[in-house]
């Protein structure tokens, strides 16, 4: 992931004033014993698919007789299986969902995918359109939706925007890239990245302020298949995309959109997601804000009932007429 001359000089600028001391942080008492906890991974009843030949297999939970196809972008760090719950309850109301893992992540640290397997935002769109574009292939007729939380909601925004022939409606959640404590991630990503772009686990301490789910944060840093120790270069590809979104957001002309926002997202501003669907140029558009929710919406081991009603309103409304 290439970044601008500007993005740069800003990064390395607050990075030598402010980060100077980034590198000597101390390991935490939990890192430390992090080798000696008990690892528990997620149940999985989804089925391994390959989709496609030049990537990793999807995890798919099919319907008997599919209304729609929805494909689930997931968050920086995570992996397809974070949607087991989603998937497992949408199935059962008529959605067949593919998940898949996106460039740098779940199947893509198989070293048989070399380079092509490191975090590639412009790739990962690239593989996006060619998933929608394989099932419609194998089946014309029905509509494909996508579902995308945080950095994997900024990817469903600009495949709406860029595929509007393929995709007959989105789901975002946690897309607006305003993150609290940005002075300090920038110091701390920014000091690290100079210093030689060393994976460090920055990642479990997003998950810590990202949800007040303990639970949740627990079964998000147990998960053997969630890569939490990340690059500066990953965390800092990511922040910038985010910054892209509503740009993403004008783009859509016409193509459906329901922006989804937890009030107890810690990592990222509320706000955020509201100024993206105000930029929104669609009509066809919804916000849904969730009092109980957090930055995990969809990805959470139990999704909330609200998020699940209105998501299958959502998608239901949209694919009526073509099941009438």
């Amino acid at each position: 992931m290439k970044f601008a001359p500007k993005e740069f000089s800003l990064l390395i600028a607050i990075s030598l004033i402010f980060g100077s001391g980034a590198s000597l942080e101390a390991k935490s008492k939990k890192e430390k014993e992090e080798s000696h906890s008990q690892t528990v991974a997620r149940q999985l009843t989804g089925e391994p698919v390959k989709l496609l030949d030049s990537m990793p297999p999807f995890m798919v939970w099919r319907a008997e007789k599919p209304k729609g196809n929805l494909i689930c972008l997931h968050e920086l760090g995570m992996y397809n299986g974070v949607f087991e719950d989603l998937g497992k309850s949408l199935s059962k109301e008529g959605y067949t969902v593919y998940s898949m893992d996106l460039r740098g992540f779940g199947g893509w640290s198989d070293p048989k995918y070399g380079k092509d397997g490191q975090m590639d935002l412009k790739n990962t769109l690239s593989d996006i359109k060619s998933a929608a574009e394989e099932l419609k292939k194998r089946e014309p007729q029905t509509p494909v939706f996508l579902l995308g939380e945080a950095m994997g909601g900024a990817l469903a925004l600009e495949a709406a925007a860029k595929f509007k022939d393929l995709i007959a409606g989105i789901i975002s959640s946690a897309p607006g890239g305003e993150h609290f404590g940005t002075l300090n991630n920038y110091t701390t990503v920014g000091s690290r990245f100079i210093a030689g772009n060393k994976r460090f686990n920055k990642g479990e301490k997003l998950v810590e302020i990202a949800t007040p789910k303990k639970e949740l944060q627990e079964a998000l840093k147990q998960d053997p298949k969630i890569r939490l120790n990340l690059e500066p270069r990953e965390l800092m590809a990511c922040q910038f995309y985010m910054y892209k979104t509503k740009k993403f957001a004008r783009q859509i002309a016409s193509t459906p959109v329901l922006i989804v926002q937890g009030e107890k997202d810690g990592e990222s501003r509320p706000e955020g997601a509201r100024k993206i669907y105000d930029k929104l140029a669609t009509s066809d558009k919804q916000y849904l804000n969730l009092p109980n929710g957090d930055h995990y919406v969809f990805e959470d081991t139990k999704v909330d009932n609200d998020a699940m009603k209105a998501t299958i309103a959502w998608l239901d409304k949209r694919t009526s007429s073509k099941t009438n």
